[in-house]
């Protein structure tokens, strides 16, 4: 395989409408390209970036042979992935890791190709940019475009993000619309759990999703940040314990009884 030499910069920035973004070196196109597989299709892997490879940053060879590869398969994955091993910048085991993901994208549809994003972020644990995926994905434009099936486990997987933030309410109504739409276990098991921990007595038939986009990113903006830090947790351990020790429903009860009391003395 030849090499590409590095660092070299276009005068002009490779922009297609379908990635929003201005590229200006190889670096830069191969980690858009790692980090967002699901974009890849033929609106924009074709004869115009081959030629901003060939034109900008005079990758004559590498723009030849993706052509080649194009005209004889089609594939856009195969050159997405032509063009990582070209740069040099990754190692075997990374071009592995990248090939098997580009190997999954194929044959599957935009959404399902997010999601897998949105999925990979999650196994990652950087559940803040996997909440944004899924929360985008059940926008009721993209919803009606999928399958029951497809949308259940979006859902599902943003219970399990909530859950991971301590969102046990949110992460409860997840669970139980994707439970509505799939019938799963699994997904089963993960409510009831997120039920015990948020201590409410609910069900799958009472609950009630809310699912504007704005008020859940704002509220899983602040409460990452909270998440992020382990001490609030300690705290909050505390004042549960002091609270469960305290047994304020006992309480309660005995000042009314005693305040009972006291009136009907007063009125004796």
């Amino acid at each position: 395989m030849f090499r590409l030499i590095e660092n070299r910069k276009a005068a002009n920035p490779f922009y297609h409408e379908r990635i929003s973004t201005h590229l200006y070196t190889i670096e830069e196109l191969c980690y858009f390209l790692e980090t967002h597989t699901y974009l890849i299709d033929h609106d924009w892997m074709g004869e115009e970036l081959f030629a901003w490879l060939e034109r900008e940053l005079q990758y004559k060879e590498l723009a030849g042979k993706l052509r080649q590869l194009y005209r004889n398969t089609k594939d856009v994955f195969q050159c997405a992935e032509l063009i990582l091993r070209a740069s040099g910048s990754y190692g075997e085991q990374d071009l592995e890791r990248i090939h098997g993901l580009l190997e999954a994208m194929k044959g599957k549809t935009g959404m399902e190709r997010r999601k897998m994003r949105g999925d990979l972020l999650l196994d990652e644990k950087k559940y803040r940019q996997a909440a944004y995926i899924y929360m985008e994905l059940l926008q009721p434009d993209y919803a009606r475009q999928m399958t029951e099936e497809l949308r259940g486990n979006i859902m599902h997987n943003l219970g399990v993000v909530y859950a991971r933030l301590f969102l046990f309410p949110e992460a409860a109504k997840m669970f139980a619309g994707a439970y509505h739409l799939r019938k799963n276990d699994q997904t089963r098991q993960a409510y009831l759990c997120a039920m015990n921990y948020q201590g409410e007595d609910d069900s799958l038939e009472e609950q009630g999703m809310d699912l504007n986009f704005a008020a859940m990113r704002d509220a899983l903006n602040y409460l990452t940040e909270i998440s992020d830090r382990p001490e609030y947790y300690v705290e909050r351990r505390k004042a549960s314990q002091a609270a469960e020790a305290f047994d304020w429903k006992s309480k309660q009860e005995e000042l009314v009884s005693r305040w009972k009391s006291e009136y009907k003395n007063m009125m004796a």
